[in-house]
């Protein structure tokens, strides 16, 4: 089969497409993907061909701006929270619609994947008649941002006759049931494969230590926020008390924030969590998707400080009330806080319990080499009642 793999310009919705299209090639199948330009690197760096659906662009320019390119202020409640992120997602499907027609047609793939807000993949698919699968994005994330997403990609969708969203013909979910909202309908589950950019492993890793250690991580998008650095800022300088040894994950420019960094610090820069996870106890972020996730996998609670984004704190408030994790209510962070939370999230047992049920609930999940066939015999099924309506 020839698949077309659609994702947006950013590390966090194209980082959980990866492991699934690799399986899908494993399996013997042409794997294309098709994104802004400036994901070319990045989806090249991952062993996979890509092509363009659009120009240079960051999902900054269609989150923070309107469609006439003019900025948009920080919405500063939950429901403007969500209209901001449904319309950002609305303009990123006007900006790629045309791009994504032209390689579907042009290349005629057999089925289109799709991280969750892949508009413009989806009706690409459904205006072509091919499948449409949509890859789930960490514990999934809030729908109700989609009638945002319907309003401002409106104009695009009445164009080409659609009177709303397209719904994918199937949800592949990396939510473990366990903390699932109740209110979500669950769909062909597929475990989290964490994929990282390829980095070395440091050493530290695998060395003996005799104190807890807590890795920082600010993901792919905080250090852009102007609370991000302050928060963080004060969690360097506020958790060595503890007696711990801190790990800095995050890029070069953020960390150059926080500088001088105390003697606790024992790595700091760009690393691949998944592969240091293992060496921690505890993780600190901003409850992004990816740290998430990754964590999770590693079977670790969570100091949670959720950023602007509705969908960190949903999930922050999911794992907190699962009990794997705590929450920073305020983005003006107490030392005294701080220094709370980490010791009963490292001291009370129960929060690592909570966080290794998740663990094994994920583990449990079928792998993404596992779900290969469920989309072939989709796919295969698709195709043979197509045949027989036009006999």
């Amino acid at each position: 089969m020839k698949i077309l793999v659609s994702s947006g310009p950013s590390f966090g919705l194209y980082f959980p497409v990866v492991p699934l299209a690799w399986a899908l090639r494993a399996a013997g199948h042409e794997v294309l993907v098709a994104s802004p330009e400036s994901m070319a690197a990045t989806v090249n760096g991952s062993g996979l061909p890509h092509v363009a659906t659009y120009g240079p662009m960051h999902m900054r320019e269609v989150m923070l701006h309107d469609r006439a390119g003019n900025p948009l202020a920080q919405a500063g409640t939950e429901e403007g929270l969500l209209e901001q992120v449904g319309r950002g997602f609305g303009r990123l499907a006007a900006r790629t619609i045309d791009g994504m027609l032209a390689i579907t047609e042009a290349w005629r793939p057999d089925a289109i994947i799709g991280e969750a807000h892949a508009f413009s993949a989806g009706v690409a698919a459904k205006i072509h008649g091919i499948p449409w699968f949509e890859n789930g994005i960490g514990i999934g994330y809030r729908s109700d941002i989609d009638s945002w997403t319907a309003e401002e990609f409106a104009p695009e969708l009445e164009r080409l006759g659609f009177d709303g969203l397209p719904e994918p013909d199937m949800v592949l979910d990396t939510c473990p049931a366990l903390i699932r909202p109740s209110d979500v309908v669950a769909g062909q589950p597929m475990r989290c494969v964490q994929y990282d950019t390829p980095a070395p492993v440091p050493t530290w890793v695998f060395e003996k230590r005799d104190r807890p250690r807590i890795m920082i991580t600010l993901g792919t998008i905080l250090p852009n926020s102007p609370a991000g650095p302050a928060i963080f800022d004060e969690l360097v300088r506020t958790l060595p008390s503890l007696g711990v040894e801190l790990v800095l994950a995050m890029p070069d420019e953020a960390v150059a924030k926080l500088a001088p960094l105390p003697d606790a610090v024992v790595a700091a820069g760009w690393m691949p969590l998944t592969s240091v996870l293992p060496a921690c106890d505890l993780t600190v972020h901003h409850a992004g998707g990816g740290s998430t996730m990754s964590s999770l996998i590693a079977g670790l609670p969570q100091l949670l400080a959720p950023g602007v984004m509705a969908e960190q704190r949903d999930s922050a408030q999911r794992l907190c009330e699962f009990g794997a994790a705590r929450q920073l209510e305020s983005q003006e962070v107490e030392p005294a806080e701080v220094l709370e939370a980490c010791r009963a999230l490292l001291e009370d047992a129960s929060y690592r319990d909570r966080a290794s049920q998740l663990k094994q609930a994920i583990e449990e999940m079928p792998s993404p080499g596992a779900v290969v066939p469920v989309i072939e015999d989709f796919v295969r099924h698709r195709a043979v009642g197509a045949a027989e309506e036009t006999e």
